[in-house]
């Protein structure tokens, strides 16, 4: 049970519903208001209710009526909402379409029949079928021990949901928000940082990216949200409302200097609407003559969009890119990933109110890491350094010459499914360690070892060190430990080789 859920009385199937109240709501009304057990403010109040209103036979409305109080008694009470409000109504429609009685006429054909149904006539995405099926399924799933009126076929436990579906389970294959290439993020960020003119959607932009918080956190910030430690760094205080305490929490997240540059000039911006409004939120803007706080519908479906079509932000294919809010979410992540920051520094940094809420970020480490690190090594235009580094390139030139972009992403994609190598703190190790243990062991020393590649995004870490071990040397040389300086000589000879070779890339990319 999530700590935000709602402590109700279990249901039995003879209940009599009529006597039943669903916090301020009783059991038989179309409407639940849930807007006690919504602390959120920037949300209408008419997003805090739950309609059954739209259900008109009987039988189907009982069971999702049941299937919402079991649902409110785990999760939160906005989870339900869409769930219900959102996730439901096409089903249902069907339902009428084909006149049924009750859920009990359930099967696998109709299922199918649906799905199509989805794509054909609503123009519904794999996605959004996938999403609904899943809802069907936990319906279906609880019904059947709890004794509601629901089908007694158990074909969810014969079939997987996605055979239900033409390419499998969209949400797992595609991820339904992926990471931003790192050529349309660069784009993003520049021009959010010198051509924007809208101050709101800059400064919105500039914190997702740079932070990973939600849209909803990031439009939730109020004037003076930005501290200083003794030691000097910025920190930016977020109300969070998925907490690992269940209780939405003041949750403090590192600023840089773009976040607090942005918070800045936006605090600034707004002080007027403030000032009149007595409202404290730092995305103010004016509407009919007062000031209203950003909402996330007015960000995600306008002012993402106009800022991508006034940007001329374009995929790879040439088109206007398709920018979800989420997705800086899930570049954010990859960017620590390719920092090696851990999965617990994750979870911290995002507040998260239990392990199913990282789930997401767990594939993405488990997946994720291997395309990025495998993009970064074998990419055409990657540049590398290592004792194979030119054996790598020769090999793989003729399968990129005469391939388009989208081709050569495929290959690479394919190889990272086939590879096994460990992430290093400066680069990778290409050993495959299904052959078994590493012939070094514990000895290894990676500079000097074939299965060692890096990359010059690493040439800043291998630079520093190889100055270190520079200083190094020479102390040792001061003071006479020959047996010391030889030690670091090698380590050095190899390091400076492989700074030579990055230098030298560098040099021809100028």
């Amino acid at each position: 049970m999530s700590p935000n859920s709602l402590a109700l009385k279990t249901l039995l199937s003879t209940d009599d519903f009529a006597g039943i109240m669903v916090g301020s709501s009783q059991f038989m009304d179309d409407i639940w208001d849930m807007t006690a057990y919504i602390e959120e403010k920037i949300i209408p109040n008419c997003m805090k209710k739950i309609r059954f209103g739209y259900i008109s036979n009987y039988a189907i409305k009982t069971v999702i009526k049941q299937y919402a109080y079991y649902k409110l008694g785990k999760v939160k009470a906005r989870t339900v909402i869409g769930y219900v409000n959102s996730g439901l109504p096409s089903f249902i429609q069907y339902c009428e379409l084909r006149k049924f009685e009750s859920l009990e006429q359930l099967n696998f054909q109709v299922l199918g029949d649906y799905c199509q149904w989805c794509k054909d006539e609503k123009g519904h995405s794999e996605n959004t079928c996938y999403a609904v099926l899943k809802s069907i399924s936990e319906i279906v799933r609880v019904g059947q021990i709890k004794g509601w009126r629901v089908t007694s076929d158990n074909f969810f436990s014969k079939i997987e949901l996605s055979e239900l579906l033409v390419t499998g389970d969209p949400l797992c294959e595609s991820r339904k928000f992926q990471p931003i290439p790192t050529d349309v993020f660069d784009k993003i960020l520049s021009c959010a940082l010198h051509k924007e003119k809208d101050v709101l959607t800059k400064s919105g932009i500039i914190i997702q990216s740079q932070t990973g918080l939600r849209i909803s956190e990031v439009l939730g910030i109020k004037k003076g949200c930005i501290s200083t430690t003794a030691e000097g760094y910025s920190f930016l205080e977020v109300h969070i409302g998925k907490t690992e305490k269940g209780e939405p929490i003041i949750h403090k997240v590192y600023a840089n200097d773009l976040v607090r540059d942005a918070v800045l000039e936006l605090e600034q911006a707004t002080g007027h609407l403030r000032e009149k409004s007595g409202l404290q939120e730092l995305f103010l803007y004016k509407q009919r003559g007062r000031a209203s706080n950003l909402k996330i519908s007015d960000w995600s479906s306008r002012r993402l969009k106009k800022f991508v079509r006034h940007s001329d932000i374009r995929d790879k294919d040439g088109n206007l890119y398709h920018l979800k809010s989420h997705q800086f979410r899930a570049t954010f992540v990859r960017e620590l990933i390719k920092q090696n920051v851990s999965l617990n520094h994750i979870m911290k940094q995002f507040a998260h109110v239990s392990m199913q809420m990282t789930m997401h970020y767990l594939t993405l480490q488990e997946h994720e890491i291997r395309e990025i690190y495998t993009e970064m090594i074998l990419h055409p235009d990657s540049k590398i350094a290592g004792m194979r580094a030119s054996e790598i390139k020769s090999t793989l030139e003729p399968h990129f010459k005469g391939k388009t972009e989208s081709e050569i992403d495929s290959f690479i994609s394919e190889l990272a499914d086939t590879m096994s190598f460990n992430p290093l703190p400066n680069g990778i190790c290409l050993y495959d360690f299904r052959r078994g243990n590493c012939t070094n062991g514990n000895g290894c020393f990676f500079y000097n070892c074939p299965n060692y590649v890096t990359e010059i995004q690493f040439y800043p870490i291998l630079k520093r060190e190889l100055d270190l071990i520079e200083i190094e040397m020479e102390r040792f040389k001061r003071l006479g430990r020959d047996r010391d300086w030889q030690r670091q000589y090698i380590k050095y000879k190899h390091l400076k080789e492989l700074v030579r070779g990055l230098e030298a890339q560098l040099d021809g990319e100028a």
